[in-house]
């Protein structure tokens, strides 16, 4: 942790030093971010308990932003995250005795709106300025469970007897504030909830067991499909043989709450708005001025 924050502060030092010596680096405006971050995942779904934070899983992203006009910006982020969900921590579906573990990537278009605008000077904006975005995503994912020490694809194995593609959309939507460490850098810390049109992130939607002997000579995928197996006592019917439906609950998608710190960095210009105007007041009305750069002369022995 003390590595990290020594990091943080030497890039912060390193980045003022860097380029607040120049004045044409201050004072053309800089609207295009780049961005980096890391925080923690929350998942949603048929595997977790309300008010449980054992599934808090970790993330980490890049991406870009476009200041574009007054308190409106684009961005992309391209996140991977892990997800977690297990019964073993719910005492009502811990016969159930289903879980999951998965490795996924998000690729997200997104609007954000701030509360103050930042179409000025951007080295003389707001200490602190809170924003709300929303945008869409798309997500890979790729829910898996072990057995005997092994990890496989739940997926690949159809455990769930339902069809369904590892790739699905999702609503991002959340809010934050960007804190201006220095000219050049901002600290964003924001969090948002992202609506998924999915409901197999966990591998368990539909209530009704698949048959066991759906699986043929695949002991692999009828052990993972119905862990009842594990907790029942021996010789007792598994709940796919008996025909119980208690797998899951087709009735919600799942979702996901990602909570992150990013480092955003002003990298450069794009635009012919970005050139250094001022309004000055000529009698009675207003006009954009450029300001004019002092010129002079050179010959052999300097300036005169």
């Amino acid at each position: 942790m003390k590595k990290t924050i020594l990091l943080l502060a030497g890039l912060i030092f390193c980045t003022e030093i860097a380029f607040s010596q120049g004045f044409y680096n201050r004072n053309q405006n800089r609207n295009f971010l780049m961005t980096v971050g890391t925080g923690t995942t929350h998942y949603y779904g048929d595997l977790a308990k309300s008010g449980d934070n054992s599934n808090i899983k970790p993330n980490f992203g890049v991406g870009a932003r476009y200041n574009f006009y007054r308190r409106l910006s684009v961005g992309a982020e391209v996140t991977w995250f892990m997800l977690k969900g297990n019964d073993k921590t719910d005492p009502v579906k811990e016969t159930r005795n289903l879980s999951f573990q998965s490795n996924n990537f998000e690729v997200s278009g997104l609007l954000y709106y701030s509360l103050f605008e930042e179409d000025g000077r951007f080295y003389m904006r707001q200490f602190a300025n809170p924003y709300v975005y929303g945008g869409v995503s798309l997500v890979s994912y790729n829910p898996t469970a072990e057995l005997d020490g092994q990890r496989y694809n739940l997926r690949k194995l159809n455990t769930s007897g339902e069809d369904y593609s590892g790739l699905t959309g999702a609503f991002p939507l959340g809010l934050g504030v960007k804190l201006r460490v220095n000219s050049f850098l901002n600290i964003a810390i924001d969090g948002g909830y992202r609506f998924v049109m999915s409901d197999h992130l966990d591998d368990v939607s539909s209530s009704i067991y698949p048959d066991p002997t759906s699986f043929g000579d695949n002991d692999v995928a009828r052990k993972l499909s119905d862990r009842t197996w594990e907790t029942l006592p021996q010789g007792t019917p598994t709940w796919a043989e008996q025909g119980k439906e208690f797998r899951g609950n087709p009735n919600n998608n799942d979702g996901y709450f990602i909570a992150n710190i990013k480092l955003e960095y002003y990298f450069s210009e794009i635009g012919t708005s970005s050139k250094y105007r001022r309004k000055v007041k000529v009698g009675k009305s207003n006009r954009i001025k450029v300001p004019k750069r002092r010129q002079y002369k050179y010959n052999r022995r300097g300036k005169f």
